[in-house]
């Protein structure tokens, strides 16, 4: 079985407890060789403002951003994941790159990459996806949150500016 990592709208409890995910089945992490940002066009979630990112990961050696960690997945609602995060390509994460926030180190982990074709560095985050994240972020305890909110980024003028 593998292991997927969650950066976005589904760190909320709300958006965890839609999917039917055990709560005993999530631990917080971190994840290397990434930046998390938002320049990803939405796919559901459509707006017709500048203000529509959703949450996309590029690679990025030096940095790192928190995520929740779901133990044990099944590959039948993987399947369900891969239609849900149909702007997304599920990417297998290399060892070492996922570390608990208690220091133990996690394999077989899977995450969701933004397709290319649907990055776009002229948008800004949307506004509700953003609280949504936000309030998932927040109900992991202030430490997550502080996290959060230093290691994600939007599209600046100058290139990339934390949220």
């Amino acid at each position: 079985m593998n292991n997927l990592i969650v950066y976005g709208s589904l760190i909320n409890n709300d958006e965890l407890l839609k999917e039917n995910i055990s709560f005993k089945n999530i631990e917080k992490v971190k994840i290397y060789g990434f930046k998390r940002v938002f320049n990803q066009e939405p796919s559901y979630r459509l707006e017709n403002s500048i203000n529509r990112a959703v949450l996309n990961i590029i690679e990025a050696d030096k940095s790192w951003f928190n995520a929740i960690l779901i133990n044990n997945i099944s590959s039948e609602y993987l399947h369900k994941l891969d239609i849900r995060e149909k702007g997304y390509n599920k990417t297998y994460l290399k060892e070492k790159q996922v570390i608990t926030y208690e220091n133990n180190i996690v394999s077989n982990c899977i995450i969701y990459k933004g397709r290319s074709e649907k990055r776009n560095d002229k948008i800004l985050p949307n506004f509700e996806y953003l609280n949504i994240c936000l309030k998932g972020a927040e109900d992991f305890g202030k430490e997550f949150l502080h996290d959060f909110l230093k290691t994600t980024y939007k599209n600046s003028n100058d290139g990339f500016s934390l949220i």
